[in-house]
């Protein structure tokens, strides 16, 4: 399953500041969320890692949950219900094991960006300041992904997308919209091994070392 994601291209053409574009990004690093806040879509700049105000222990904060559970688990429970954000990516990453070494594979649309389906919560301070954070969700996985690993991240088409940040959505539609959700995933590469390193940035972490796979219409 992924844990790298690349996010270089603003979503909106208003950001928050201080945001930088990152083709390495790793969870317990800020990235960008695209959220309904009453009826308007907004951009925000939140913690990859999940921390709902009452968490305690935030070295116990998930990157990752699981579509199928999300009913099940306290700390998904009302985000799901309340809470749901989209995460746009220009792809992600994929290590695949290969002997004693894992190999990075980068994952991506032919041409448009990912947009994948999340939630946010909000963890406030007694002195009234707080922050925001996220967490992916995944499912397991179809498609080119299924390739290469288990589960992948649910990434949502347009319609979908639409459906996820509806206020007025019912929540036993949430679950079935998650799992049905087609990967996405048009095209998938190797790339460079440093990228396992989070500290290597760069548009070369996104460049290919090896042929591309391409989805082929009617195939996996």
């Amino acid at each position: 399953m992924s844990g790298r994601l690349a996010q270089f291209r603003a979503p909106l053409p208003e950001v928050p500041e201080h945001w930088q574009p990152s083709w390495n990004l790793s969870p317990g690093q800020q990235l960008l969320i695209l959220r309904k806040i009453d009826k308007r879509v907004e951009c925000a700049r939140v913690l990859w890692n999940l921390t709902p105000g009452w968490l305690k222990d935030l070295s116990r904060a998930p990157f990752t949950a699981k579509a199928e559970f999300l009913h099940d688990k306290a700390m998904f429970r009302e985000p799901l219900v309340q809470r749901r954000c989209l995460i746009p990516v220009e792809g992600y990453y994929v290590w695949q094991q290969q002997g004693r070494r894992k190999q990075p594979w980068y994952l991506r649309r032919e041409q448009d960006s990912l947009a994948l389906a999340g939630l946010w919560d909000r963890y406030q301070l007694e002195d009234g300041t707080f922050w925001d954070s996220c967490v992916l969700i995944t499912a397991p996985a179809k498609g080119l992904p299924a390739r290469l690993t288990d589960r992948m991240p649910v990434a949502l088409n347009q319609a979908e997308q639409a459906i996820w940040l509806a206020h007025a959505t019912a929540p036993r539609a949430l679950q079935p919209l998650l799992l049905n959700a087609e990967p996405q995933v048009q095209l998938m590469y190797p790339v460079n091994p440093a990228v396992s390193n989070p500290a290597t940035q760069g548009p070369h972490c996104t460049s290919p070392t090896g042929h591309p796979v391409r989805l082929t219409p009617g195939t996996d």
